[in-house]
């Protein structure tokens, strides 16, 4: 079974993409980390980071999720956090990109 998420990504990207997700994986272990020690400053600059940067490299989804994460942790509450981190490794782990021309 697949569980491939498609993205369309602008072209212009290409060149860069493999560094900007190599990041983010690197950020991911990091985030899971956090959220065991319940690190709710760095769960907070994790997931404002992937709010951040998510949309601008056409992965609304990572915005969104990294949208609830940040908000979670400045509340400090750990309620959605974990399965939010989850969801983050899933897309991941899951993207396929078609690099497409956009204006």
């Amino acid at each position: 079974m697949s569980n491939k998420i498609e993205v369309k990504v602008d072209e212009d990207l290409e060149d860069i993409m493999p560094r900007y997700l190599e990041i983010r994986h690197k950020e991911l272990v990091e985030l899971e980390t956090a959220v065991q020690e319940k690190d709710f400053d760095q769960i907070r600059m994790l997931g404002h980071k992937l709010k951040g940067t998510g949309a601008a490299y056409g992965f609304d989804e990572l915005s969104r999720l990294g949208n609830i994460i940040e908000d979670q942790a400045v509340e400090k509450l750990m309620e959605n956090v974990p399965e939010s981190t989850a969801l983050v490794r899933n897309y991941l782990e899951n993207i396929e990109i078609e690099y497409v021309e956009m204006d």
